[in-house]
C-alpha cells in the first residue's frame, strides 16, 4: 500500500566536505540501530548496530519486511497506532516488543519518520531504534519496588509520615491518618516533633542538627474531649533526596527528609500501669499506716509533753523550797522519779516514730500525677456522685519534684474538693482538673462546684491543724498547711482565685523542668 509523502518537507543538504562515503561511514557506525525501508515495509538497509542488536546480519534481512522482528505478544494495537501516525506523514516515537534472530524478545526504543518522495518516487521510511530492555528492567523493577513499599507502608499497623525540609507532611498512611482522628488534630507529625522536643531538650537538638537517628522514644498524648490515653513508641530518621532537575546533574542540589514512625504501645503500657497502680496503691497503704502512726505518736508525745513540762517546773520548784535537804526530801524525789519517768515514756514513743521517707527529686509529669489521683479517688468520686471534667495539656513539660509528694498534695486538694461536694442536699457536684504549660510554668487548676471558700477563711485555711469542717473528723476536709508546704518545697505557688463564684478553683503553678534547671546554674 502506497503511503502518500507530506506536502512539504524541509531538505537539509550535507556540505560539501562531508563526502558520501563519510556520511554512509558515519551512519553505519552509529551506536543506534538504523534500517531504511520502503513504502511496504520492505527493509533496503541496515546499519551495523542494527545487526548487532537483532542478531541477523545484512544479507538476512534487506529485501525482507520488517515485520520478521515482530515479536507476537505485542498487540496489533500498537502497529494499528504506528501506522495511522506514517500515513499522516507523521513521526512516531514509542515502544515495540521485537525478536532477536534466536527467538529471544527484547524491548526496542523506536522513531520511525517518513521520508517524504522524490522525483515522484515512493516515500521511505527511517527507523532508529536501540535496546531499552534493561532499562525496562530497572524501571520496572523501582515501580514494584515502590508499589511494594506503598502497599507496605499502607497496611504496616505502625504510623508512618514523611515530613519535608518545612515540616509538611508530604506522606502518610492510613494508620496516621486514624491517629489524626483519633487526637483530633491536623497533623499528629506537630504533636510529636513538639513532644520530643521537649522531652529530649538539647539532645533533641543534636539529633536534629547532626542528622542523629532517635529511635523507640516513648511519648503519652492525651486524647482531646477525655477518654484513655495513647502512648507511642516514637522513631525519627533522615534521609535526602537529590534532585531530578536537569541543571542538577552535576551539582549536589539535596532535598531533606524526615520519616517520622509511631508505634501504638497503649495496650502493654495499660498493663504496665495496672500493675504500677497496685503497685502504688500498696505503697501508699504503707505509707499512710507508717504516716497515721506518726501522727499517732506524735500526738500522744504532745499530749505528754504537757505534763512533763509541768513535774519539771514543779520538781525544780521543789528542790529550791527544800534547799540543802533537797536529796532527802520525799516530794522532791517523787517529783524528780515522775519526771524521769515521763522523759523516758517520751523518748520511747519518738524512737518508736517510723522514719520520713526519702523524697527523690526527677522531672514528673503532672498529667501522670494527676491520672494517678483520679484512678485512685475513683471510688470516693463515685459514691459520691461526681462527675469529672479532665482537660490535661496535649503536650505537658516535666517539673523537678518528689512524685509521691506531689501525688500527696493532689490527692488531699482532690480529697478536699470531694468531701465540699458531698453534703447532704448538694445537687451540683462536678470536679474539673486542667493543666496547661505557658511561660515556662507548668500549671494545674482544680476547681469544684462545691460552696467554696468564705472570704473570711482564704488565709486561716493554711494554718496547721485547720479544718473548715471540724465536725466531719478523719483526714479529708483539712486545711492546705500540709498542701502549701510541698508546694513551696518544689518552688511552686498555690493560690485561691479570689474571683471565682459557684464553687472553689485553686491555681498550682511549678516551674517547668528547663527553667528549674537554668535557675539552678544562674545560682551556681
Amino acid at each position: 500500500m502506497a503511503i502518500p509523502a507530506p506536502a512539504s518537507s524541509p531538505l537539509v543538504s550535507i556540505p560539501a566536505d562531508i563526502s558520501d562515503a563519510l556520511f554512509h561511514h558515519a551512519v553505519d557506525q552509529s551506536a543506534i540501530a538504523i534500517s531504511i525501508t520502503d513504502a511496504r515495509a520492505t527493509i533496503l538497509y541496515v546499519n551495523q548496530a542494527f545487526c548487532t542488536i537483532t542478531g541477523f546480519t545484512a544479507d538476512e534481512v534487506v529485501g525482507r519486511n520488517q515485520s520478521l522482528l515482530s515479536y507476537k505478544s505485542t498487540p496489533k494495537t500498537v502497529y494499528q497506532e504506528l501506522w495511522t501516525a506514517l500515513s499522516g506523514g507523521r513521526p512516531w516515537t514509542g515502544r515495540l516488543l521485537n525478536r532477536r534472530k534466536d527467538g529471544r524478545p527484547y524491548v526496542a526504543e523506536l522513531t520511525v519518520t517518513p521520508l517524504a518522495a522524490q522525483n515522484g518516487g515512493e516515500p521511505h521510511y527511517l527507523g532508529m531504534h536501540w535496546d531499552a530492555t534493561e532499562e525496562h528492567r530497572l524501571a520496572q523493577q523501582l515501580t514494584n519496588h515502590k508499589q511494594l513499599i506503598e502497599s507496605v507502608i499502607s497496611v504496616a499497623p505502625v504510623a508512618v509520615a514523611l515530613l519535608n525540609s518545612d515540616g509538611q507532611v508530604v506522606l502518610d498512611n492510613p494508620a496516621y491518618r486514624r491517629i489524626a482522628s483519633e487526637m483530633r488534630v491536623a497533623e499528629p507529625a506537630h504533636a510529636v516533633m513538639s513532644a520530643l522536643q521537649q522531652s529530649l531538650g538539647e539532645a533533641f537538638h543534636h539529633a536534629v542538627t547532626h542528622r542523629r537517628a532517635l529511635s523507640g522514644h516513648e511519648l503519652r498524648f492525651e486524647r482531646a474531649g477525655g477518654g484513655e490515653a495513647r502512648w507511642y513508641a516514637c522513631s525519627l530518621t533522615w534521609f535526602e533526596e537529590r534532585s531530578t532537575l536537569p541543571d542538577a546533574f552535576y551539582g549536589d542540589d539535596r532535598t531533606d527528609y524526615q520519616l517520622l514512625v509511631m508505634h501504638d504501645i497503649s495496650a502493654s503500657k495499660r498493663q504496665e500501669e495496672a500493675l504500677r497502680l497496685a503497685a502504688m496503691r500498696a505503697m501508699l497503704s504503707e505509707g499512710e499506716l507508717n504516716q497515721s502512726l506518726r501522727e499517732t505518736l506524735a500526738g500522744a508525745v504532745f499530749q505528754l509533753q504537757g505534763p512533763v513540762n509541768l513535774i519539771a517546773a514543779a520538781a525544780t520548784l521543789q528542790k529550791r523550797r527544800a534547799g540543802q535537804g533537797a536529796a532527802l526530801d520525799p516530794l522532791a524525789k517523787a517529783l524528780a522519779d515522775a519526771q524521769a519517768a515521763g522523759e523516758q515514756a517520751i523518748a520511747t514513743l519518738q524512737a518508736a516514730m517510723p522514719p520520713e521517707p526519702l523524697e527523690p527529686t526527677g522531672p514528673v509529669n503532672l498529667n501522670e500525677v494527676l491520672r494517678d489521683v483520679l484512678m485512685l479517688e475513683t471510688d470516693a468520686l463515685l459514691s459520691a456522685g461526681i462527675t469529672v471534667d479532665w482537660r490535661p495539656a496535649h503536650v505537658l513539660p516535666s517539673v523537678q519534684g518528689d512524685p509521691a509528694a506531689l501525688r500527696n498534695l493532689f490527692r488531699q486538694l482532690v480529697g478536699n474538693a470531694i468531701e465540699a461536694m458531698n453534703v447532704r442536699g448538694w445537687n451540683e457536684r462536678a470536679l474539673f482538673l486542667r493543666t496547661t504549660a505557658q511561660e515556662g510554668q507548668v500549671e494545674v487548676e482544680v476547681v469544684d462546684t462545691g460552696p467554696g471558700i468564705p472570704e473570711a477563711l482564704r488565709l486561716k485555711i493554711y494554718e496547721p491543724f485547720f479544718s473548715p469542717n471540724p465536725s466531719r473528723g478523719g483526714a479529708r476536709g483539712v486545711g492546705l498547711s500540709l498542701a502549701q508546704e510541698i508546694v513551696s518545697r518544689h518552688r511552686g505557688v498555690l493560690e485561691i482565685d479570689p474571683k471565682h463564684v459557684g464553687g472553689c478553683r485553686l491555681r498550682v503553678s511549678f516551674p517547668a523542668t528547663r527553667a528549674v534547671l537554668q535557675a539552678a546554674e544562674a545560682n551556681g
